[in-house]
C-alpha cells in the first residue's frame, strides 16, 4: 500500500509554531536590560577656582592638567570666539573627575560626560544640535556596561545596545533611519543568536565616542 504523503497542514504548523516560538523569544528578549548601579563622583574636594584653557601656565602632561607646574584642581573653561561658552570640566589633582559639559554656538547642550579619576564612569549622554537626542551611553571604568542607545538626529532610534564588561552581552538592535531593523539579535558568551546585516562598533573621535556601522 502506498504511504499517504505528509498534509502540507501537519506540517506548516509545526514550521509555524517554531517561528512564533522565536518571535515570542525575542519579544522578551527585547524587554532584557542590564541594570547598572553607580557610586556618586565624589566632588567634594574640588575647589571652585576656575581657569580659561587658554591660560597661560595650563598644560596638559600625559592626561593630567598643570597649572604653574603643580596639578590643577578646579574648573577649565573653554569658549568660542564669539565668547560663548564651549565647554566646562571639573578636574581633581589634574585628571578629569566628575562632569564635563558641552556646548554649541547656540547654547544648546551638546553633551555630558562623567569621570572619575580620569576616566569613563558613570552616564554619558549628549544630543543633537536640534536638541533631539543623540546618544545616551554608560560607562564603568571606561567600559562600556548597560544598555548604550543612540537616536538618528531625526530622533528616531538608530542602537539599542547591551554590554557587560565591555562586551556585548543580551539582546541587540539597530534601525535604519526608515525605522527598518536590520540588527536585533542576542549575544550569549561570545555568540550571536539572530538578524546581522552590519557589523556595529564604537570608534574614538575628537575625543567622543561615536558608534559607526560597518556594512
Amino acid at each position: 500500500m502506498a504511504q499517504k504523503a505528509p498534509s502540507r497542514f501537519s506540517v506548516f504548523p509545526y514550521s509555524l509554531f517554531l517561528v512564533l516560538m522565536f518571535c515570542l523569544s525575542c519579544a522578551d528578549d527585547k524587554k532584557e536590560e542590564i541594570a547598572v548601579t553607580f557610586e556618586e563622583v565624589d566632588t567634594a574636594e574640588i575647589p571652585a577656582d576656575t581657569v580659561a584653557a587658554v591660560a597661560p601656565g595650563l598644560a596638559l602632561n600625559n592626561g593630567v592638567y598643570f597649572f604653574h607646574d603643580k596639578p590643577f584642581s578646579g574648573f577649565i573653561v573653554e569658549k568660542y570666539e564669539s565668547g560663548a561658552l564651549k565647554s566646562v570640566g571639573s578636574y581633581y589633582q589634574g585628571m578629569q573627575h566628575g562632569l564635563t559639559k558641552t556646548y554649541y554656538p547656540n547654547g544648546n547642550q551638546k553633551d555630558v560626560r562623567s569621570y572619575r579619576g580620569n576616566v569613563g564612569y558613570g552616564r554619558h549622554y549628549g544630543y543633537w544640535e536640534n536638541g533631539n537626542m543623540r546618544f545616551d551611553f554608560t560607562y564603568y571604568h571606561d567600559k562600556r556596561e548597560g544598555l548604550q542607545k543612540q537616536w538618528y538626529e531625526s530622533g528616531s532610534p538608530y542602537a539599542f545596545l547591551n554590554f557587560k564588561d565591555d562586551q556585548e552581552h543580551g539582546m541587540q538592535q539597530a534601525w535604519r533611519e526608515n525605522g527598518k531593523p536590520y540588527i536585533n539579535y542576542e549575544a550569549r558568551d561570545g555568540f550571536r543568536y539572530g538578524l546581522q546585516k552590519s557589523a556595529l562598533c564604537y570608534t574614538l573621535k575628537d575625543e567622543a565616542v561615536k558608534l559607526t556601522v560597518l556594512k
